[in-house]
């Protein structure tokens, strides 16, 4: 049995759980369980820097990619999905976030070819997919889905599986505290769901509050260069910036300190949160709405806190000043991992819900001249072919452009000198 993944990449892509988890998953699911998977990136920029692909590649596992930098019509790249899950015999399509793999489900589960959505989020986009292909059901799309958190399952009204993403069991753990507390933030440097401005300032108020606290904001994105500058101007070696770190490495990394901290808007259900968990370090999380709570159980493997100022500095002072108190949470946090959220957990789940589609009897798949995609587009990744009128007026333009500038030798040195 043959199974797709879909996902994308593009370089710098380090800091994401999503393709943490997919690294993770796929490795286990092609050594130790024995499936076929074929991996189909859609990425943008250069191939060779995007980092996902490149661990798939130094890792022999199978995968196909397709840059929508040079194709950005959602068709074109609905087309290409269907062309690689018939060369491929697919049974079982998984879309991770791909806006692809949403609009393929239609043109696949016709011919019986198990099609599972994987929902890792609660963010506007997500509750767009939900009310599109779920709760209106425009067409016939998806087999089953997969949340990663109860809360998420409950929301997108699908019923499906809840699977969380899980984490590796290291050997590592975090030392118990002596006098200084040390904290991290490990992510994406991004305002929507993480707001990562306000983590940072909270970062440096409590850092001012309290001088025996250390504080590390490990990541990247479109935001780093404004942390940058407000790490700056702090001007102290409490709270420093470091680049984002890589998934196989990223776990020793939060183990060199004693609480990881996400003050966020939303969130699914995070893998950072996860994986310092599993080395025994404590939670300290603010998140206006998601699956957190199912996570932390709050005063026993970790604090969700009421806001991002006094309760946070709080929390913080009890840990730093109570080592035997983060002692307990810390032994109650690995517990949590060991029981509920290893990737020995979570990836037999998956391998058992693959599994459930072995004797499913497809059929050859007939890929259609033209894809017809229904309803408005998704706030984004959703950029439609204009129609026939449209591409008309387009390509007259374009010649008309062209045609002035044949005849016009100055305008045509004007353009060449803009280029």
């Amino acid at each position: 049995m043959k199974i797709l993944f879909c996902a994308y990449d593009r370089p710098g892509h380090i800091a994401t759980g999503p393709n943490a988890w997919i690294q993770r998953l796929i490795l286990d699911l092609t050594i130790n369980y024995k499936f076929e998977i074929v991996t189909l990136f859609f990425y943008t920029g250069k191939l060779s820097q995007c980092p996902t692909i490149k661990y798939f590649e130094e890792n022999n596992l199978n995968t196909e990619t397709y840059c929508i930098s040079k194709h950005q019509y959602i068709e074109d790249q609905v087309n290409f999905l269907l062309q690689i899950v018939k060369q491929h015999n697919i049974k079982v399509v998984i879309g991770n976030l791909t806006v692809a793999g949403y609009y393929a489900a239609r043109y696949l589960t016709k011919f019986n070819i198990a099609c599972i959505p994987v929902f890792h989020s609660n963010d506007n986009f997500t509750k767009g997919v939900f009310n599109k292909f779920i709760t209106n059901h425009i067409g016939d799309y998806f087999t089953t889905t997969v949340a990663v958190s109860s809360y998420i399952n409950e929301i997108s009204q699908a019923n499906g599986y809840v699977i969380p993403c899980g984490t590796p069991i290291s050997d590592v753990t975090s030392n118990c505290p002596t006098n200084r507390l040390k904290i991290i933030y490990a992510g994406r440097l991004v305002i929507e769901a993480k707001q990562i401005i306000k983590l940072t300032h909270a970062f440096i108020a409590a850092s001012k509050q309290n001088t025996n606290l250390d504080f590390n904001i490990i990541g990247d994105g479109p935001f780093l260069e404004d942390v940058s500058e407000i790490v700056t101007e702090y001007n102290s070696d409490k709270v420093t910036l470091q680049p984002a770190v890589p998934p196989t490495r990223i776990i020793n990394k939060i183990a060199e300190h004693h609480v990881i901290t996400l003050l966020s808007d939303y969130e699914g259900m995070p893998i950072a949160v996860m994986e310092a968990m599993s080395v025994g370090v404590v939670p300290v999380c603010y998140v206006g709405e998601g699956g957190i709570a199912e996570l932390i159980e709050h005063g026993v493997n970790g604090f969700i806190v009421t806001d991002r100022e006094i309760d946070y500095q709080e929390k913080l002072k009890r840990l730093q000043r109570d080592p035997e108190l983060w002692k307990q949470m810390s032994q109650n946090a690995i517990q949590t991992i060991k029981e509920k959220y290893s990737t020995e957990i979570t990836h037999l789940k998956w391998a058992d819900l693959l599994h459930s589609f072995k004797n499913n009897e497809t059929k050859e798949i007939d890929i259609p001249k033209s894809i017809v995609l229904e309803g408005e587009p998704l706030l984004y990744g959703d950029i439609r072919k204009p129609n026939i009128y449209k591409r008309l007026q387009l390509k007259t333009a374009q010649f008309w452009i062209q045609f002035r500038l044949a005849l016009r030798p100055r305008a045509r040195l004007k353009a060449l000198l803009k280029n």
